[in-house]
């Protein structure tokens, strides 16, 4: 049986309430103000429904509640690295290479991408604008020094590059490309969208299985997004949005199309406190302060700091094996507890499954043991696509997406339209296979031409690390699932 997901959504619903009474007038409130907006909304892939936690592809869609213990510690360990805990708490040497931690979003030019406005609400409160956003806040509290938030606002606003003058898009060409080279693995598929080719008759089914939000393409600028999709993994060094080698009328028509779906209306009040500011300049002095506390609230543990040579000295927390397993305080708390300490936002699920490896971390070790390929697998999302001894593989619903770039294929079937299952790779004879797979060369369909869906490129550190994974490992039977 091929273990595609088993997230249960309703306990979600319960455990993340203060209450049903609560919950039941939240509820009431929240649909009377979008219920006329609703349909239209998320027919668009970047307006569907967003998770009200740090969202993680690969424990979302592997981990849940009713997994045993050991089987979730597995997940814990997914967030600790994700959620970039080993950032700021030292992970055990024999867990070093492995829990890296992931290197957050580069901020050059982060002033160009977004506006004053938008990034003071990111400082204050990463998840007012993105609520399944991984960044902890660190202004949440009561506590907070609007002195502070405005000294970064300043800062971050002050990372500017000019932007080359792009073609303007083709909205229709944009969402045929969208649904064409493989974005709806990750991410959603348009509600409605019918592939060309498609007979009439055919039915579309809903995915089911967990997207990728991307909720930000709505503040970025349009000029902005087209320069992020033509360099997505120098935006995002983390690997978690690689690059699928567009041209650049490609990446106009993809950003025109993503920033086509129906604005969200706010209510009058809200839309008049939100004001933007388009008189605001950068002071130099408080631009200087803004850099000061970017390192002393400890930004540099996730993000570089743009334009410094050398490593900064980061302030370290305990080490992981130190930390209270029992705690719901600190970055578990399930409210912001203010002054240095970050807020996640985390649901119980993840705060179990957190709590879970580092028990096991400094028991039972050997319990926590798995695949280096599979971790890695699941980091990169890579099961979206790719099948691995009996887990992941295209969801059924998002196979119509994927078609023959040339219909003479069409005899093969599914092995002719779809990404190839991957049991049979392993050993150090695929390391020129993965390399040239993984690695830039120019052309995005330079493996399997008839595939209309393109296997994308990773930086260079990302491609080594999986390569190394595949190379210690052996070829698999694609008989042992999960």
């Amino acid at each position: 049986m091929v273990r595609l997901w088993n997230r249960d959504l309703i306990r979600r619903d319960i455990l993340t309430c203060r209450g049903w009474w609560h919950g039941l007038i939240g509820a009431a409130l929240i649909l009377a103000f979008v219920f006329g907006q609703i349909c239209s909304l998320r027919a668009h892939p970047v307006h569907t429904e967003s998770a009200d936690y740090p969202f993680v592809i690969g424990f979302e869609r592997f981990y849940s509640s009713r997994d045993d213990d050991d089987y979730l510690a597995r997940g814990g360990l997914i967030l600790l690295n994700e959620l970039n805990c080993v950032a700021c708490h030292e992970p055990p040497n024999q867990w070093a290479e492995r829990l890296a931690g992931v290197e957050a979003t580069n901020l050059h030019g982060v002033g160009t991408r977004l506006d004053v406005l938008d990034l003071e609400m990111m400082i204050r409160n990463p998840r007012f604008v993105k609520k399944d956003t991984s960044m902890p806040s660190m202004f949440a509290g009561s506590d907070r020094d609007l002195g502070e938030v405005e000294a970064l606002k300043h800062y971050l606003s002050s990372l500017k590059y000019e932007l080359p003058p792009y073609p303007r898009g083709n909205i229709e060409a944009g969402r045929q490309l969208y649904h064409r080279i493989g974005c709806v693995a990750c991410h959603a598929p348009e509600v409605g969208f019918r592939p060309e080719g498609l007979p009439e008759n055919a039915e579309i089914e809903l995915a089911g299985l967990p997207s990728t939000p991307m909720n930000l393409v709505d503040l970025y600028d349009l000029q902005a997004l087209t320069h992020f999709l033509l360099g997505s993994n120098e935006h995002r060094p983390s690997g978690r949005m690689p690059d699928y080698q567009l041209g650049e009328n490609e990446a106009a028509d993809l950003a025109a199309y993503l920033k086509a779906g129906p604005d969200l209306v706010l209510p009058d009040k809200l839309a008049g406190a939100l004001k933007k500011d388009d008189d605001f300049r950068a002071d130099k002095e408080i631009v200087a302060k803004g850099r000061e506390l970017f390192v002393a609230k400890n930004c540099v543990a996730c993000h570089a700091l743009p334009g410094q040579l050398g490593e900064q000295q980061l302030n370290k927390s305990k080490p992981l094996l130190a930390l209270d397993t029992t705690s719901r305080n600190a970055c578990m708390s399930e409210r912001p507890s203010g002054g240095a300490m970050p807020f996640y936002g985390m649901d119980e699920v993840q705060k179990r499954a957190i709590s879970l490896a580092l028990e096991r971390m400094a028991s039972a070790p050997e319990s926590l043991k798995s695949d280096e390929v599979d971790w890695r697998m699941k980091q990169l999302n890579c099961y979206a696509c790719h099948e691995r001894d009996g887990v992941g593989g295209v969801e059924a619903a998002r196979e119509v997406y994927f078609r023959f770039e040339d219909l003479s294929y069409r005899k093969l079937g599914r092995e002719g339209h779809l990404p190839p299952s991957i049991d049979h790779i392993g050993g150090e004879g695929t390391k020129e296979l993965l390399r040239r797979s993984l690695s830039s060369s120019g052309d995005r369909n330079r493996i399997r031409p008839h595939i209309s869906g393109c296997m994308p490129v990773y930086g260079e550190d990302i491609s080594e690390r999986l390569i190394k994974a595949f190379e210690k490992a052996k070829p698999t039977s694609g008989e042992n699932a999960n």
